[in-house]
């Protein structure tokens, strides 16, 4: 018997909620996707037909009754997703809000059961007040387990744990045909492997157990040890060997650097690298980490309540404290900095491009990457910054099986100069960079915005593998 959903509390919630000048939780809402924040003035593409199940045998009659009518059903949570995968303009959507209403604790496997709703910042609340955390979350207070599962799910401690998928144990899905079907690592393992990363086509997860770990992320102390570049290169060489070999003493691993143009034109880089470690415990960490958070904190919770010009300065702020964090905190400060210092919908608009890497690919691929999107910066003038985000990933579905097989995310996130950045000129941007990726076997995160060729996405997918082996591709 499940235990009642838990639904976090809202103090904790708005903790981590990277916007404020919109709100996830909103019909409005309904008609955007992620892109939203590249394009704020984007048209809404409003679904006709909304469906809110509960259960998976609501799911079920969902799918039933869209069948039998000839619709096509679009499955989305809160639409952190773009690349056109949860929007159904004039359409029928699923939403898995309501899709939260048991989750239950395994002590003796390790495993916490969910339903594909629950959003894993509240699950891991829950599991805290007991003595569990998940592996791997979300840094923003809106990603669900089904979703951040369709995607992939990337952290700081993913280089120890993978990705969120390399903690899925089991899951329950209802295919596209109204069946409800379970599968895990050692049933119908093919079908699972292909739900994982799949974006929602094989069906809707309606259930999923994952892996827990004992761990105290609430009160537990991470030491932070920096270093900081002025040079891309300088950055890349400190950066390679820590993706070839991740230190097995770093509990959290992440990376930053920002090519930033000054008013006089000129450009500014700086990079910055961080590993937490285990760290002693005292009077004086403590007081480091709840003064040091709580401005910060302050800071992302000021952000897109003052004045415009204002409002740029604190995220400039909050950017600074970035590339300068913290000395000590705990691990759920560190698990949710970016998201609690920085608002996305302030400032400039910015859009994100993510790429998986091998690690023996990283710094090749991110030279050439950064280097294109500096070419189309200067031609175009379509960019203002541009911050490559940097983690290391060991994972055995990157991998095809192997569980020590090393990747990185390589994170693009660029500032955009709307007049510049033209949909022609995004289009062209994208294709070069897939092209870059086919050319050195580079895997996209396929929930960003990537090419419009079926083919060229066949070949950038991680989850291709996985689908040819079911027979699907």
């Amino acid at each position: 018997m499940g235990q009642p959903a838990f639904k976090g509390t809202a103090a904790w919630r708005r903790q981590i909620n990277s916007h404020e000048t919109f709100t996830h939780d909103s019909l409005d809402s309904l008609g955007y996707d992620w892109s939203r924040i590249a394009d704020p003035e984007v048209q809404p593409r409003f679904p006709l037909k909304i469906y809110l199940p509960q259960t998976t045998d609501d799911v079920v009659r969902v799918v039933n009754e869209v069948k039998q009518l000839g619709e096509q059903l679009v499955i989305r949570s809160k639409g952190h997703s773009s690349n056109d995968l949860v929007l159904a303009d004039r359409g029928t959507v699923l939403v898995t809000e309501k899709l939260v209403g048991s989750i239950s604790l395994d002590e003796e496997a390790m495993t916490v059961t969910v339903q594909g709703g629950q959003i894993s910042a509240d699950a891991d609340e829950w599991l805290a007040a007991r003595g569990y955390g998940l592996p791997v979350i979300g840094d923003h207070n809106h990603i669900t387990v089904a979703g951040f599962a369709s995607v992939g799910g990337i952290s700081a401690a993913s280089h120890r744990h993978g990705l969120f998928v390399d903690n899925v144990v089991s899951l329950e899905l209802v295919d596209w045909d109204g069946n409800a079907v379970v599968c895990s690592r050692t049933e119908r393992s093919d079908l699972f492997h292909a739900v994982l990363l799949g974006l929602g086509r094989l069906g809707v997860i309606t259930t999923i157990t994952l892996r827990v770990i004992r761990i105290k992320k609430f009160d537990t102390l991470w030491a932070n040890e920096q270093t900081h570049y002025r040079k891309f290169e300088d950055f890349l060489a400190a950066t390679e060997p820590l993706m070839l070999a991740p230190p097995q003493d770093a509990q959290m691993m992440r990376a930053l650097f920002a090519d930033l143009l000054l008013h006089n034109g000129k450009r500014f880089g700086i990079g910055q690298l961080s590993q937490y470690r285990e760290t002693d415990e005292n009077p004086y960490t403590r007081t480091m980490n709840t003064v040091a958070y709580g401005a910060l904190h302050r800071i992302g919770w000021a952000a897109g309540r003052l004045p415009k010009d204002v409002d740029k300065a604190m995220k400039g702020a909050g950017f600074a404290s970035i590339l300068f964090s913290p000395k000590y905190g705990t691990i759920k400060n560190v698990e949710t900095f970016s998201d609690r210092v920085l608002d996305a919908t302030v400032g400039e608009p910015t859009r994100y491009l993510v790429a998986l890497p091998s690690a023996e690919r990283y710094a090749e691929f991110s030279r050439r990457a950064f280097d294109l999107l500096l070419d189309y910066r200067d031609r175009f003038k379509c960019m203002t910054f541009i911050a490559l985000y940097v983690k290391g990933i060991k994972s055995a579905y990157l991998g095809h099986g192997d569980a020590d097989a090393l990747f990185c995310e390589c994170l693009f996130d660029i500032g955009i100069n709307p007049k510049g950045m033209t949909d022609e000129v995004l289009d062209a941007m994208v294709e070069e960079l897939d092209d870059l990726c086919v050319e050195l076997g580079v895997a996209r995160y396929m929930h960003s915005r990537t090419t419009r060729d079926p083919e060229k996405r066949r070949l950038i997918d991680p989850n291709t593998y996985y689908a040819e082996r079911l027979g699907l591709a």
